[in-house]
């Protein structure tokens, strides 16, 4: 008998966890959380957001990048999108050596290595394979809101910038990060102001293409906008959800 209570007390707990675990997750489900993929239709893509199906230059999708998107399945964009972040995650190691070649390999070569040094890696390597998933996908550089403020008063401050990705399902865009893995709704691209304290820089196909090929084109650039900054940031209170 003592036996039996002990075991009783022991799986009573756990029993009750996860009744409250499902619960919690059938909660989600009710406010439409991203995962539940099912109740998600794609819509037709408008004209000017098929642009931004084509990778060229840093971004073409090769040979290699259709081969590893293959593998990559999924009933809408919204599925596909959140399985190719996890893929990248799942099969890409981390080697923050490669930080010194920041924006200088293709995403091809990302490909091939299959290791990244920082966040405008990932952020490349994810919009490729979105492209190549039928996913339209865009490229948005930010500085650091902190890093101006520093940079006003001692402009020999290292630069701090982050790289976003911006992603259309169904009918409208949204905002990725890459590197933290967070989905956020609600995404307003009008708005200047980014999560975590970043704000636009710029914004475009790829690094490549909005004239970044090295860290000093990135301190160009990240600088030339700390110098234009008119104190206008407030962190918006997207909805996010971890990936």
């Amino acid at each position: 008998m003592n036996t039996l209570r002990l075991r009783i007390g022991i799986l009573l707990p756990a029993l009750v966890s996860a009744l409250l675990l499902c619960s919690g997750c059938a909660h989600l489900v009710d406010m439409g959380y991203p995962f539940n993929f099912g109740r998600f239709d794609d819509s037709p893509l408008p004209e000017d957001v098929i642009f931004w199906l084509e990778g060229e230059g840093q971004s073409a999708i090769t040979p290699r990048i259709e081969a590893e998107a293959r593998k990559i399945t999924g009933k809408n964009r919204r599925e596909r999108l959140f399985k190719a972040m996890r893929h990248v995650w799942q099969y890409f190691s981390y080697d923050r050596w490669f930080k010194t070649r920041a924006f200088m390999r293709t995403a091809d070569e990302l490909y091939e290595s299959r290791v990244l040094g920082g966040c405008s890696d990932y952020a490349l390597a994810e919009i490729t394979m979105f492209r190549a998933l039928g996913i339209p996908a865009r490229m948005v550089v930010t500085a650091n809101v902190d890093w101006i403020y520093q940079y006003l008063r001692n402009d020999l401050t290292m630069t701090e910038g982050h790289s976003f990705i911006e992603v259309f399902l169904e009918d409208r865009w949204h905002l990725v990060d890459s590197t933290y893995r967070y989905f956020f709704s609600e995404y307003d691209p009008e708005l200047s102001s980014y999560p975590h304290g970043e704000y636009f820089c710029k914004r475009g196909i790829d690094f490549w293409d909005i004239g970044i090929k090295s860290m000093e084109d990135m301190d160009r650039i990240l600088r030339n906008v700390a110098l234009n900054y008119r104190e206008n940031f407030k962190e918006p209170a997207y909805p996010k959800y971890p990936i």
